[in-house]
């Protein structure tokens, strides 16, 4: 094999690596961007708060835009689904949702829980709905515990 050719296998392969994001990355980008698009807008706002992001666990509390009062914890671990779609709903909006009822979602004011599968984000940055479900399935690589 000549030198061109060994050089240019290697920038190759560099380059089809280069592209994917590290666990790292990933969990830093759900963070920032669950913190940045999560919760509702409308006539009455609410926004997500507390974001800690890992492999096997995503939890986050979702408070009252109007007087930072939280309502709602949130946690799930994101390899329990096998399939993300976006979903609309009349007078909230746009949702991901997990193909089951993987979340737990606790009512802080009652300390009540129940199962969903609907996570409430923002418009905003075009498509961050479906890159939000990529980095989902792409953490979920991470997690050992497979279910």
């Amino acid at each position: 094999m000549n030198t061109k050719t060994i050089i240019t296998a290697m920038l190759l392969l560099f380059n089809l690596t280069g592209f994917a994001q590290t666990k790292e990355e990933t969990i830093a980008w759900i963070k920032e961007n669950l913190e940045e698009y999560g919760g509702t807008g409308g006539i009455v706002s609410y926004s997500f708060i507390d974001v800690i992001v890992t492999p096997c666990s995503i939890t986050f509390i979702e408070k009252n835009d109007d007087n930072d009062k939280p309502l709602y914890k949130y946690n799930f671990n994101p390899s329990e689904a096998k399939k993300w779609t976006v979903e609309e709903e009349a007078f909230v909006g746009l949702y991901i949702s997990a193909d089951k009822r993987i979340i737990k979602q606790t009512n802080l004011l009652d300390d009540t829980n129940e199962k969903t599968s609907n996570i409430p984000i923002k418009g905003g940055e075009s498509g961050i709905h479906k890159r939000l479900i990529k980095a989902l399935i792409h953490l979920a690589t991470f997690c050992e515990q497979k279910n």
